[in-house]
């Protein structure tokens, strides 16, 4: 009885005395008060709720070592408070200092935003100019096997093109602490929660023979089709062109195997031998093209049952004509180049 009294007398105490030093600085603080300030304070590993009071006494975020001290042992918090990097005002109540500390540092990150249609070159360049980390840095790590696809063609890190299409276009927060093949692999990871998420509910078209093709046309899809209403009707035309054995003849392959950017493809482009020049090759090109979104996945997904084996950008807001027929085709392409909507 007399331990339990005792006790109890001394938790008391301490309050009374925590709370009689925190008022007191409290009435110095309004004689002289300083001007707001937001501090950053580092707090290392191991650190004692002795030597947290120290720091954040000594770096002006509270008034009273001692008060804070013992306002820790009254509410049980001695042990645990969290080590790391915070910012804290110089104007908090000792219970809005401890929330910051028990529910410990804010994650630091930086926002990447990487848009579609871009070659697994220019995702890098990207990335690169985003992040910091060296161009290079990121080809190697990427070449080297360290980045892991369940998606890679023929299972083969080693070449660039085989990785076309797997770094999915996306705005990303990264941690400040992540390396290069972290970003990447977060990527990747980005394409197959994607591409997960759109199998839940849909099984990969019976004119689709793997994920690859499944990827390639989605890309060749993003890389011709401005407005969304169009995706799935070019999927369409690719799909009624290898099924009649036909040449895709996609003009965004050519530039993909010339890797030039340009506006208009000539008749000399069309000889360029690659196997992704589609004017020469029956089939899809081996790999992707370029990055896509779920749009394009989509699009692929939905592919309609009509006719149509031509299409052309017939608008200048972007929208597109679709025909079965040639003579038609050549006609509504005159009209555009008269429109000026086309070269």
């Amino acid at each position: 009885m007399i331990t339990t009294v005792s006790i109890f007398s001394g938790i008391l105490f301490s309050n009374n005395i925590a709370d009689s030093i925190e008022q007191n600085e409290m009435i110095n603080i309004g004689i002289n008060s300083p001007e707001y300030q937001l501090l950053d304070i580092s707090i290392p590993q191991g650190s004692s709720a002795s030597d947290i009071a120290s720091l954040l006494s000594s770096e002006g975020v509270i008034s009273s070592q001692l008060a804070f001290e013992l306002y820790l042992r009254t509410e049980n918090l001695t042990d645990k408070l969290r080590a790391g990097e915070y910012e804290i005002p110089n104007n908090l109540e000792f219970s809005q200092i401890t929330d910051i500390l028990l529910k410990g540092p804010p994650l630091k990150t930086y926002t990447i935003t990487v848009p579609e249609g871009l070659w697994i070159t220019e995702t890098l360049l990207s990335i690169s100019s985003q992040t910091g980390f060296d161009y290079d840095l990121l080809l190697n790590s990427l070449l080297s096997g360290q980045v892991k696809s369940n998606y890679l063609y023929l299972n083969d890190p080693s070449l660039l093109s085989n990785w076309e299409g797997l770094l999915y276009p996306n705005t990303y927060q990264i941690d400040i602490e992540s390396n290069g093949e972290e970003i990447l692999q977060l990527m990747v990871d980005e394409l197959e929660y994607v591409t997960d998420k759109l199998l839940l509910d849909n099984n990969l078209p019976q004119w689709i023979d793997s994920y690859t093709q499944f990827f390639t046309v989605a890309s060749l899809v993003e890389a011709e089709s401005k407005l969304q209403e169009d995706r799935p009707l070019v999927a369409s035309v690719i799909k009624n062109r290898l099924e009649d054995d036909m040449l895709i003849q996609i003009d965004a392959t050519i530039l993909y195997a010339l890797q030039k950017r340009k506006s208009q493809v000539l008749l000399v482009d069309l000889q360029f031998e690659s196997q992704y020049n589609t004017y020469k090759y029956l089939g899809l090109p081996p790999t992707p093209i370029s990055g896509f979104g779920e749009r394009s996945l989509q699009a692929v997904l939905d592919t309609p049952e009509n006719d149509y084996l031509y299409y052309l950008l017939t608008d200048k807001n972007g929208k597109m004509s679709f025909t079965a027929d040639y003579t038609d085709f050549i006609n509504m392409k005159n009209k555009a180049k008269e429109e000026g909507v086309i070269p």
